[in-house]
């Protein structure tokens, strides 16, 4: 259960920031439409490119070490010193890249006008990766709250700039100066709660052990940062700012879905650490199941009710004028429910020191994205010979992150079979079957009742999410059990409780 109410806490942090970007989200994209959006966004994804080179699976290791209860001082110091010499590492080559771009070559970059754009961005980025440092740290010992309740202000922050900087009319540059006065507030908040943490000298040994975790999923890293970004920028080469910023509108709102995965990630991984090395294997496995049931149970009827209400969700939610990313909304829920449910089984793995078998298959998955958005979104690839392509756009940039995602979901569940001796569940299948089978009787009513009003849409997306629960319930895939957990998970007095307790802790 304390596992389970570290995981419901990040989860309602995170859908708490969700929401209230959702709603800076709102003013944005109505005060200065998709065009604005798209660079904002496209500037974002073009240093978020470089960023893998700060990683190389350092925090992953970092997290693993911490949570086996390695000297927390050394453990400290070792990663914060990594992180700060590979920060200046990917400066140098994002600041060389920049120089050969502009200067050597005398080009510019089209989707991005606003001067000192790009400087606020990549000042942004230094004080997220320097801010991962603390939230590792946090990650490893299990403390969600000091995760979450930094974020939930620095966030809160950052959507009121936001809304302030659309009525005010203040330019897109301040999109980009709200994300860094959020995270600056972010990080001076964890820095409060990370003072009285050790910091030692590294030693070898130490620097050694993260090596041997991080050095089998470093290439992967890349990758997995790569499938972050690439989608906004090859939407941004092929295509217009406009249709990055379509994509990027639509993209936050499968957020909502995918910070689930986030917040598995973040407590799981930790919890199966510690059960591997004391060889509780059973226990994993039963750990590994539950979170994939209770996860599904959870993101399937939110999944199916973005799918049948995307035009609606988008008219209300954002504007008109984003209309025509519905397909892709439906495209990216669909992806995100499979990360989601991906998750844990790719924590079983890693947490059992085989992370070199998650690497490879990232990398596989990563590969076959950028392939297919290679052929899906572009019209043509002069320079490569290629011509009368797709030209799909966002959407083909979508499609290419699902069919990857559907790879990688398949891949995972072989290898905990070979390796782990897991078995899927039938659950999942059932769970399945009934979101398909509400969301067709859902589709039905969509198309023959009108819905243009935000209460309305809340109230037959309701009514999909408790049909989806009875189905279930009546199948035996809910029972008062599950209800029990959930409420014990979530209930408000003992959350309270936790977080208090984890906050005062010295």
């Amino acid at each position: 259960m304390a596992t389970s109410r570290k995981i419901a806490l990040l989860f309602a942090a995170e859908n708490i920031n969700a929401i209230i970007g959702w709603v800076a989200l709102l003013f944005v994209a109505r005060k200065m439409g998709a065009s604005a959006l798209g660079e904002f966004g496209y500037a974002l994804s073009l240093v978020g490119g470089f960023t893998f080179l700060a990683f190389f699976g350092f925090r992953m290791a970092h997290v693993k070490r911490v949570s086996e209860g390695l000297d927390l001082g050394k453990c400290i110091g070792t990663f914060l010193t990594v992180r700060l010499v590979l920060i200046s590492f990917m400066l140098m080559v994002f600041a060389s890249c920049y120089w050969f771009w502009t200067v050597y070559l005398d080009k510019q970059i089209y989707d991005i006008q606003t001067p000192g754009l790009l400087s606020t961005i990549v000042l942004y980025y230094i004080v997220f990766l320097a801010l991962g440092v603390m939230t590792a740290t946090f990650s490893g010992l299990e403390q969600s709250a000091r995760v979450a309740i930094p974020n939930i202000i620095g966030t809160s922050l950052r959507s009121f700039l936001f809304i302030a900087t659309a009525l005010m009319g203040w330019g897109i540059i301040w999109l980009a100066r709200s994300y860094l006065v959020g995270i600056i507030v972010i990080s001076l908040l964890s820095l409060w709660y990370f003072r009285d943490y050790p910091i030692s000298k590294p030693d070898k040994a130490t620097f050694n052990s993260y090596k041997s975790y991080a050095m089998p999923v470093a290439a992967a890293s890349i990758f997995v940062i790569f499938r972050q970004h690439f989608d906004k920028i090859f939407i941004g080469i092929f295509w217009t700012e406009t249709q990055v910023g379509l994509y990027f509108a639509v993209q936050r709102i499968a957020i909502f879905i995918g910070v689930l995965a986030l917040a598995v990630e973040e407590m799981l991984l930790p919890a199966i650490s510690k059960l591997h090395a004391s060889k509780k294997n059973q226990e994993i496995q039963h750990l590994v199941y539950d979170t994939e049931r209770y996860i599904a149970m959870l993101v399937m009827p939110v999944v199916a009710m973005t799918v049948v209400w995307s035009s609606e969700i988008i008219e209300v939610f954002i504007s008109r004028e984003f209309l025509p990313a519905a397909t892709i909304l439906q495209l990216l829920a669909l992806g995100a429910l499979v990360r989601v449910v991906n998750r844990p089984w790719s924590i079983a793995l890693r947490g059992s020191n085989r992370p070199d078998l998650t690497s490879i298959l990232s990398i596989l998955a990563a590969s076959l994205s950028i392939i297919l958005m290679l052929a899906l979104v572009p019209k043509s690839i002069p320079h490569l010979g290629l011509n009368d392509l797709p030209g799909m756009g966002g959407e083909g940039a979508a499609l290419a992150i699902l069919i990857s995602e559907l790879f990688l979901g398949l891949s995972l569940r072989i290898l905990c079979y070979l390796h782990l001796n897991m078995l899927p569940r039938p659950i999942f299948l059932l769970q399945l079957s009934v979101a398909i089978f509400v969301g067709l009787l859902m589709w039905q009513i969509q198309s023959n009742i009108p819905v243009d009003r935000w209460y309305e849409l809340f109230l037959f997306s309701a009514f999909g999410g408790f049909l989806f629960l009875f189905v279930l319930a009546v199948l035996g895939g809910f029972t008062s059990q599950d209800f029990r957990f959930y409420w014990n998970a979530l209930n408000p007095k003992e959350m309270t409780t936790y977080i208090g307790e984890e906050l005062k802790r010295d």
